[in-house]
């Protein structure tokens, strides 16, 4: 069937002048993005985390005026016309409307093109595009992406805002150390903020309470009911609520299976949905044994505090379970490899830090030591793991005391986790 030009001419127009039309505040992403490369650079995270509003960025850091084309593939246009041919009659209708000379092209949610990989990787091996796509599923890093352009394509992930994007969303100036000592008792309001309501961009400017409900019934829906044709839905969205609720947890697929109902396979690949559309991880036990370390239970975290509180008051009301799902978060965004760790003794470390099997360092995360016991069991933890791991000193991050404690020529270094992400 054939393509209805004034129709596309319609939507192309207004996703271009959308382009242009926003008031964008910087993501610390932009710094780590080569926007020359000839390669197709792909931006890569939950629906919501801003990708559509990083395209932008790049347009504008690139001051494009004329020769780009921007196209959200969410369109409600595409939902009948998402064949992979539509990607090279936007090209073509756009030349012959709007600029016979485009050299950039933008699209956002490309996911939404069927077989668009075949499309993509025609486009780019012509040679005359610089490429860049978002897309709302881990798996345009994996086989349906690598298999047709490997080698052609530059990776970032996207997360809701760090607490510094939180900062400059709520236009809170921190220009060095010293504000960060004379600003205290500021930042830690907003350090409350940012650990109970998350980092989703349109949320914090807005701050209407449905938007992250919606989020989440958006990534149900959209990304995975209508993406995977699932029949349980209801099976599917308690599920999901459960996980949310239960974030910093160890995670089992038995347990999922009988609190549920379903089979083993079904639990696999339900989670598997999720973590594809980077509504919650898993993280491993770490071993020098690859074996056994696939053996060990996981524990799971959430992509974003604010998110779990909207569908779950359980999630919510444990500051200390929500102080380690932001510290786990930030790891990940700085692209971190992170393994929790259990001693000889079966004592917990939060997490390690690791490149390859080389340990760089731990990090437990504890909201107060104010209890001596609690103070007790999270040093005897951090001091057993550095030492069988043959490490200096190891960091514990608290919501605002501050120490160092040492030990057998060992440190601890005791710091209020805002501290911590602002000095980063």
């Amino acid at each position: 069937m054939k393509t209805d030009t004034n129709q596309l001419v319609k939507v192309i127009d207004f996703w271009q002048k959308s382009a242009a039309r926003n008031e964008l505040f910087d993501r610390e992403i932009l710094k780590d993005i080569n926007l020359d490369t000839r390669e197709i650079v792909d931006l890569i995270g939950p629906r919501r985390s801003g990708k559509s509003s990083i395209l932008k960025l790049i347009i504008k850091h690139l001051n494009l005026k004329n020769n780009f084309l921007y196209i959200n593939f969410e369109d409600p246009f595409f939902i009948e016309n998402n064949k992979p041919q539509i990607i090279e009659e936007i090209i073509s209708i756009f030349q012959e409307y709007f600029d016979k000379n485009v050299r950039y092209v933008f699209f956002d949610e490309i996911q939404a093109i069927d077989q668009w990989e075949k499309a993509l990787r025609k486009l780019r091996d012509g040679g005359n595009f610089r490429i860049f796509i978002t897309g709302s599923s881990s798996k345009l890093l994996s086989g349906e992406m690598s298999s047709l352009i490997t080698g052609r394509h530059l990776s970032h992930k996207v997360f809701p805002l760090s607490f510094t994007e939180f900062l400059a969303f709520k236009k809170f100036e921190v220009k060095n150390k010293k504000d960060i000592i004379l600003k205290e008792k500021q930042l830690l309001r907003e350090f409350d903020n940012y650990l109970i309501f998350g980092g989703f961009p349109e949320f914090i400017l807005s701050k209407n309470p449905e938007l992250l409900k919606n989020y989440f019934f958006d990534i149900i829906q959209k990304d995975i009911v209508n993406r995977y044709k699932i029949r349980e839905k209801n099976i599917l969205e308690k599920m999901a609520v459960y996980l949310l609720s239960n974030s910093t947890k160890i995670l089992s697929i038995e347990s999922l299976k009988k609190t549920f109902n379903i089979s083993f396979v079904s639990a696999v690949s339900y989670l598997g949905y999720f973590k594809d559309v980077f509504l919650v991880f898993d993280l491993p036990q770490f071993s020098y044994s690859l074996k056994k370390q696939n053996k060990a239970m996981k524990k799971i975290y959430v992509i974003d505090n604010g998110l779990a509180g909207s569908v779950s008051f359980k999630f919510s009301e444990d500051k200390g379970r929500m102080l380690e799902n932001l510290v786990f978060l930030e790891l990940k965004r700085e692209g971190s490899e992170i393994c929790y760790y259990k001693t000889k003794e079966n004592l917990e470390v939060d997490f390690l830090i690791k490149k390859k099997t080389i340990v760089k360092n731990l990090i437990q995360v504890s909201w107060d030591l104010s209890d001596a016991k609690t103070k007790e069991r999270e040093i005897k933890s951090l001091f057993s793991a550095i030492e069988e791991l043959k490490l200096k000193n190891g960091l514990l991050l608290t919501y605002e005391e501050e120490e160092v404690i040492k030990k057998d020529g060992k440190t601890i270094i005791v710091k209020p986790t805002y501290k911590w992400l602002l000095e980063k």
